[in-house]
């Protein structure tokens, strides 16, 4: 794995890292669950403080299961971390007691309850109910003792630390717990023995560094202003309830007013000014507000992040808009100029494109342009992309497939060009 301070040369001063400088990072870890056929069925998921760490370090359990969930569902993405499998995810009593448990979709999330949680009346209940809500209970380095009966009841999965326990520790909890009907997964398997004492005790489960050590995926942290930016794009995008949208602007007293001020001052031949956030959604129309809050959310990249790289942005998106918008309807000029727009996403964001668009809804056709180089937007942005090499050597060749001459696409890369220069944020 990677030295953090070996990491490529932004925020370096004379060839040194700099730490101080170094965007900030989200971490998760995760490690595979296997069934008795050594088929993936789930992972357990870890939280991780740093890349390099190969364990957790934890002050508060709730605060780093809490850290833990928020990574997974708004920096990486379930689907992303998971791709179509279970998570176990550790809980303490403070955990089960928290009504933002039930924020985890019941379908995707095993609980696994931790060892140190204590079955008192309380979270017996609590327990119960999670269960009757469709939740998965597991139970953490189990051994038995009479008072774990009424949890026991309640779980399906139970796991057995090889490490802890022994061989011969997990056979006497196996004894215990084969007639149970629970599925039982043995933990910390390091070696071959280990796994074939397991194999012939017939467990349903294995997890353990014999198998694959816990990786840790990393990523950089969307700031939350941007994350504010792309909920209310996919509202806009999706045409929620205006009142929903309203709502939305009304959170954030600066946004509003930089609508109003664009509306009022961008040329619309308006009659009357606008003042309220509901006129402007009348006036713009949701894929012309969409589009509007799509330059916003690319200019609320990192503060270190040069600004030309926005008006790279800007450039794609205008030049995308001019070459597609004589051969494509008035309907579909503003997705153009999205497919431009965000074909620096990942640049800005640093993350691969992929999980980017993850956190957007955009049309099929945006997509497709974007990730697999098809579709209606595709020749448009291919051109842009050629046009921006400085020995122009591609360009000849993208442009004898588009349909389009020289002379056009030149013309609209200068207005692009000019366009973009004149833009005020």
């Amino acid at each position: 794995m990677p030295n953090n301070d070996l990491q490529a040369n932004r925020g370096q001063k004379n060839g040194i890292a700099d730490p101080a400088e170094a965007p900030p990072r989200v971490f998760l870890g995760r490690q595979p669950i296997l069934d008795c056929k050594e088929q993936l069925i789930a992972y357990e998921l870890l939280f991780r403080h740093a890349e390099a760490a190969t364990g957790a370090v934890i002050a508060n359990e709730m605060q780093a299961t809490s850290r833990l969930l928020v990574n997974t569902f708004s920096h990486f993405g379930v689907e992303r971390v998971l791709a179509g499998k279970r998570a176990f995810v550790n809980v303490s009593a403070s955990m089960i007691e928290s009504e933002a448990i039930e924020a985890l979709p019941h379908e995707t999330f095993v609980l696994e309850i931790l060892e140190s949680v204590r079955p008192n009346a309380a979270v017996v209940e609590r327990c119960r109910a999670l269960r009757a809500a469709g939740y998965t209970l597991a139970l953490d380095d189990f051994v038995y003792r009479e008072e774990l009966e009424p949890l026991l009841a309640l779980a399906r999965y139970v796991k057995l630390d090889v490490r802890a326990l022994g061989l011969e520790g997990c056979a006497q909890q196996m004894r215990k717990l084969r007639a149970r009907g629970l599925t039982i997964i043995a933990e910390k398997v390091e070696t071959r023995e280990e796994w074939r004492a397991c194999r012939d005790l017939r467990v349903d489960g294995y997890q353990g560094y014999y198998f694959a050590r816990p990786e840790t995926l990393s990523m950089h942290r969307i700031d939350p202003s941007v994350q504010r930016l792309m909920q209310l794009f996919n509202l806009i995008l999706g045409q929620a309830d205006s009142a929903l949208i309203e709502q939305e602007f009304k959170h954030d007293v600066a946004l509003s007013f930089n609508l109003l001020r664009y509306i009022n001052c961008v040329g619309f031949n308006l009659l009357h000014r606008v003042d309220s956030i509901k006129h402007a959604l009348v006036v713009l129309g949701y894929v012309r507000l969409a589009r509007w809050v799509s330059l916003l959310l690319m200019s609320h990249g990192r503060s270190d992040q040069p600004r030309a790289l926005f008006k790279t942005a800007l450039v794609r998106a205008r030049m995308v808009e001019l070459l597609g918008r004589a051969h494509l309807p008035r309907t579909e000029h503003d997705f153009l100029f999205m497919t431009g727009m965000f074909s620096l996403l990942d640049v800005i964001l640093e993350m691969p494109l992929t999980n980017a668009l993850d956190h957007l809804q955009l049309p099929q056709a945006v997509c497709d342009a974007l990730l697999n180089d098809c579709g209606p937007y595709a020749p448009y942005l291919r051109l842009c992309r050629a046009s921006e090499d400085p020995d122009r050597v591609s360009l000849s060749q993208v442009i004898q497939t588009s349909g389009l001459d020289l002379s056009e696409v030149t013309a609209a890369h200068l207005e692009a060009l000019a366009w973009a220069e004149g833009f005020r944020e």
